[in-house]
């Protein structure tokens, strides 16, 4: 089963004090195949080195860039003008930029699940684990 894996996902894997680690460390189970973006991957790295959390950041990306459970998907042009349109629609209830990328990649892909503290994925119609 695929399951696209969020920023707020993979910080509370990482960050020892996040609120949401318990739950986070305990979602995991067998037959899982994650998904995720190059913008999510990019947005970890950011929030991990703006918390002070460098090394963190760099053994991150290592792990996610050498995980064969781990699919990476690259936004392309047509990725790109989809979550635009996306922004248009799901931007002024608080979805990011990056979450309708996600959302984009999500119906491409066809996953309706992800692992996520952000709300806005349900309210675009997903199911949060």
């Amino acid at each position: 089963m695929n399951i696209f894996v969020d920023t707020s996902y993979f910080a509370a894997r990482i960050i020892a004090r996040d609120q949401w680690r318990d739950k986070a460390v305990r979602a995991i189970g067998p037959g899982v195949r994650f998904v995720t973006s190059s913008l999510v991957v990019n947005e970890t790295v950011t929030l991990l080195q703006r918390r002070g959390l460098f090394s963190a950041a760099l053994r991150f990306l290592q792990e996610i860039r050498s995980n064969p459970d781990v699919q990476i998907v690259y936004v392309d042009p047509g990725i790109q003008g989809e979550a635009w349109d996306l922004f248009s629609r799901w931007g002024s209830s608080g979805a990011s930029a990056v979450d309708c990328a996600s959302f984009a990649i999500m119906r491409r892909l066809g996953t309706k699940k992800a692992f996520t503290f952000d709300k806005h994925f349900r309210t675009a119609g997903f199911e949060i684990l």
